[in-house]
């Protein structure tokens, strides 16, 4: 198999180009800048934006399939960001699959797709949306899924999965995110962690998508995919924190305050609509049922959280701390980058 990955620098990008390198097959990296060739291993780089159909489309060819793994994990991103990185990046991506004669696409999409106000326990992918998901992260998400799918054809056939909160070694930009949250304050657990919570390590992810890529029942659907081991928000924070070297976990906050003030102020600023959306993130409960991806992929959620927490922390040490990895954060898109990728396309 010949493949494409969008966002190889990232997190979810790099892995899949390692993880599809070390079992043999072709590997090309789209990436924006060449500056971080090294994560996509044996990849063949090519340097271009999702916001160019026509790179993407040069980097597709002769390829059978595109995992796109490109988009913005910080939650709080400016909307017009996400926007452009999430929906006019997968039309993008959808297009230049067709001019290319892809077969399939794998699009990465995430649990908050069907972020709400409300606990999401046994969801799953049939479950329709009370109402559309909070803050405009997890609205992107969702609206670039249902565009990736509603394309789905005889001609090219689309996949999207739904991780939940991702983690694992290599997760640089995340753990910079989260060191600096907690070093500032800003992460909070709610009423005690004891909501439960739905993680994704990045290897269960990776087993996922290749699985994506061949299942012939796996065109046109969503699917959650999760560790299959639940905890509670607590339990899994006070071993992640451990694994990373934080100080000890604080278990801090009211769900029901913090809720009232985030929406008091996302009245008069749309900026607090992304903190009402991080703070049900971090306090309602979630429990995503994994059975379609197990019957349609063959998918085994399995995962010794021991190990991989302790190949975490040695993946800390290796990388030389904390601070180390601080360094190595990549700078989050902003409203001027897309300005410059709009004027560049040609756009208005």
């Amino acid at each position: 198999m010949r493949a494409l990955v969008t966002g190889a620098s990232g997190f979810v990008g790099s892995a899949l180009c390692r993880r599809l390198a070390h079992e043999g097959h072709e590997v090309v990296a789209l990436m924006r800048t060449a500056t971080r060739t090294a994560r996509a291993g044996h990849a063949e780089v090519v340097e271009g934006s999702i916001a160019e159909p026509a790179q993407i489309a040069r980097a597709a060819e002769g390829c059978d399939v595109i995992f796109h793994a490109a988009g913005i994990a910080a939650i709080d991103a400016p909307e017009r960001v996400l926007r452009w990185v999430h929906v006019a990046g997968s039309e993008n991506v959808l297009r230049a699959a067709r001019h290319a004669r892809v077969e399939r696409v794998v699009h990465i999409s995430c649990a908050d797709a069907s972020l709400t106000s409300e606990d999401r326990m046994h969801w799953d992918e049939k479950r329709s949306l009370p109402t559309l998901p909070v803050g405009p992260h997890a609205r992107t998400k969702l609206v670039a899924e249902e565009l990736m799918l509603a394309q789905s054809d005889d001609t090219l056939e689309v996949t999207a999965l739904r991780p939940a909160l991702l983690w694992g070694p290599d997760d640089v930009d995340g753990i910079s995110r989260l060191t600096r949250d907690v070093c500032s304050g800003a992460f909070t657990l709610y009423d005690g962690g004891r909501n439960i919570i739905a993680s994704t390590h990045i290897d269960n992810l990776c087993n996922a998508a290749l699985l994506a890529a061949t299942a012939d029942d796996a065109p046109g659907r969503a699917y959650y995919v999760t560790d299959g081991e639940f905890l509670e928000a607590r339990e899994f924070y006070t071993r992640l924190f451990s694994a990373l070297g934080l100080a000890p976990l604080k278990l801090t906050g009211s769900r029901t305050a913090a809720l009232l003030l985030a929406r008091v102020r996302s009245v008069f600023s749309r900026a607090h609509q992304a903190r009402v959306a991080q703070i049900l993130r971090a306090a309602r409960s979630s429990l995503f049922d994994v059975s379609r991806a197990v019957a349609d992929l063959g998918y085994e959620p399995k995962i010794d959280l021991d190990a991989r927490m302790r190949e975490l922390s040695e993946w800390v040490q290796s990388a030389g701390g904390l601070d180390a990895i601080l360094l190595r954060t990549r700078p989050a898109p902003t409203s001027a980058d897309v300005d410059a990728q709009v004027r560049a396309a040609g756009g208005d």
